[in-house]
């Protein structure tokens, strides 16, 4: 008789805008143990501004606990003007009665909401806020676990505590480990709209820091990054000229329409074709594939963590999670 070996059981969280379509959320959640709504924006003096689609954020917490999946609500630090805002998180962790007001209305929100769960995506935070950040999120795990929920952070990829760093210097990697119950790790990213094109998560990129963070915190804590998404560039990128993204299952279709063969770059294990546009100028997509997103999960069962986190799953991606469930039983709740 031919045995089949048991596969190990991740935990996999799902960020989604609450406006997310009926049928893909439908066929997503078997995928997840965790649902993230994005986001509640926060503001000063410890408000906040709600997902702008009530009714359909309530549909789809409603739709995950009856899939046996745990919604999460995000806060993120996302400004008025749609950019993370950094003076807005400086205002709020330097100013003790904001952060407790904050915490205190989140509170209430998850409560009345029938949330279990609460992850925080401050970024772009000022180096100076590192120290005043990891106590803010100490409150944070404190209160939350008071009330039965989890805490969650989100912290930019790095493979090194760098303080020159701008963008990473203010995450404390230990201290965010030692706090929260979930890390994710933003893996993804590297090539960017505003850069040139190359691959958004290369697999040497991840291991790096998928490495470090596992040196810094308990392995069985961390939420490895996935992207769902790619970037279409044009020759000439920059701030004014820059790539679009596109989904991993939209990437495939253009490539169709263009009758245009994807081609595989095995130093960044990551996918990617060129194609012309309607006007004869010359584009180049990146994106992630079946192949490429095995060998990232590869890296789950190899460094022990508790699983992986998708950004987005507003487009379903079929290859992804045909890999993942070949790979990995899924943890419900």
């Amino acid at each position: 008789m031919r045995m089949h070996a048991i596969k190990s059981a991740i935990k996999v969280n799902g960020y989604a805008y609450a406006n997310i379509a009926d049928d893909v959320l439908a066929k997503t959640l078997p995928h997840l143990t965790f649902l993230s709504l994005f986001s509640y924006e926060a503001r000063g003096g410890g408000n906040f501004a709600p997902i702008i689609v009530p009714h359909a954020e309530d549909a789809a917490i409603a739709k995950a606990q009856a899939a046996g999946v745990a919604p999460w609500l995000v806060v993120s630090n996302i400004g008025v003007d749609g950019k993370f805002d950094a003076d807005l998180v400086h205002s709020i962790l330097n100013d003790a009665s904001a952060a407790d007001n904050l915490i205190s209305n989140l509170l209430k929100a998850m409560h009345g909401k029938g949330y279990v769960g609460l992850d925080v995506d401050f970024e772009f935070i000022k180096p100076q806020d590192r120290d005043a950040y990891s106590a803010f999120l100490a409150k944070c795990a404190a209160a939350m676990h008071k009330n039965g929920y989890t805490l969650s952070v989100a912290v930019p990829a790095k493979d090194a505590d760098n303080a020159a760093d701008s963008f990473t210097a203010a995450y404390d990697y230990a201290a965010i480990g030692r706090i929260a119950d979930y890390v994710t790790l933003m893996t993804y990213d590297w090539g960017y709209a505003t850069d040139g094109a190359m691959a958004v998560a290369p697999i040497g990129n991840v291991e790096s820091t998928v490495k470090f963070a596992a040196s810094k915190m308990p392995p069985s804590k961390i939420l490895m990054g996935l992207p769902n998404y790619g970037y279409d560039w044009p020759t000439k990128t920059g701030p004014q000229n820059p790539g679009r993204a596109i989904s991993n299952a939209d990437a495939v279709e253009l490539a169709r329409k263009f009758n245009q063969p994807i081609s595989f770059d095995e130093k960044s294990q990551s996918p990617f074709f060129v194609y012309y546009d309607a006007d004869g100028k010359r584009r180049e997509v990146w994106f992630e594939d079946a192949r490429s997103v095995k060998a990232k999960l590869t890296l789950v069962e190899k460094y022990g963590l508790a699983g992986v986190s998708m950004w987005t799953i507003n487009k379903f991606w079929p290859q992804g999670w045909l890999v993942l469930g070949a790979m990995y039983d899924v943890v419900k709740i």
